[in-house]
């Protein structure tokens, strides 16, 4: 069994490659969310303790309460299609594709809620 900072060393070697076919490919892309911290925040409606996570999942933007990215072992892509950001699944599957390729897991095959900027290990 893999230690955490095992699949972290493995995610940023298949990023670093995933980066590099990419960039030969021709894409642009910028990066979205990364590590997402469990520190609490205070909510300044409502006084409520809540984590980055936790209302990302009140807001309908996961389902997920424990995410890849709690261990820095998954990472948005911004992908860029004629100068701007797409949000379209076809973009992506290229990418998702060289990605399953190279071990990792993408959002784009979520069950019902596809997440075609995910990519994690």
């Amino acid at each position: 069994m893999s230690t955490l900072s095992d699949r972290q060393h493995a995610f940023s070697h298949a990023l670093a490659d995933l980066f590099t076919w990419m960039k030969d490919q021709g894409y642009e892309w910028s990066l979205g969310d990364a590590w997402r911290s469990t520190d609490t925040l205070s909510c300044s409606h409502c006084g409520h303790e809540v984590t980055y996570q936790g209302l990302l999942v009140y807001n309908k933007r996961s389902k997920a309460t424990k995410s890849a990215h709690l261990d820095r072992c998954a990472l948005d892509i911004i992908l860029w299609v004629n100068g701007k950001p797409s949000g379209v699944g076809e973009d992506y599957k290229p990418l998702g594709a060289k990605w399953v390729e190279l071990g990792g897991i993408w959002g784009g095959n979520f069950k019902g809620f596809p997440d075609y900027g995910h990519f994690e290990m």
